[in-house]
């Protein structure tokens, strides 16, 4: 019996180690600490390092549109891919209207744009970036 009370203190730290250092292997070995390329932001930045620095120097603000406006309704604007977009463009400001000379469309399915952009814009400039990205001037504005 006492041999079980003596040991007690020290089974208890090994198990407490044990399942720290277990702890410390998981976290570690993640996918988000070791394949960084994997992560969300990082993927997202990837796709629309081009976009931003095709936009001129010059400009301060931006529109944006998404599906959202292709289909006619503002309550589908997806709020987390527009404040990625602004993460990713900043120090511009992206605004959710097309009054601007300069405009992001980001879209998941495109098939409308170019007619929706005649209806709306007028003379426009499309430049494709892939993934639904597009820098579109506004040749009227």
């Amino acid at each position: 019996m006492t041999f079980i009370r003596k040991s007690t203190p020290f089974l208890l730290a090994v198990l407490s180690l044990s399942l720290a250092v277990y702890q410390f292997v998981s976290i570690f070995t993640s996918s988000e600490l070791q394949n960084r390329e994997n992560e969300m932001v990082s993927k997202w930045e990837s796709h629309v390092q081009a976009l931003r620095e095709a936009l001129p120097e010059d400009a301060t603000q931006v529109g944006y549109i998404d599906d959202a406006a292709l289909d006619g309704d503002p309550s589908l604007l997806d709020v987390n891919e527009f404040q990625l977009m602004q993460y990713s463009v900043a120090p511009v400001v992206i605004d959710s209207r097309v009054n601007h000379e300069w405009i992001i469309g980001n879209f998941n399915n495109d098939d409308n744009l170019e007619a929706w952009l005649a209806r709306e814009l007028g003379e426009y400039d499309l430049q494709s970036f892939g993934f639904g990205l597009y820098l579109i001037h506004d040749l009227d504005e």
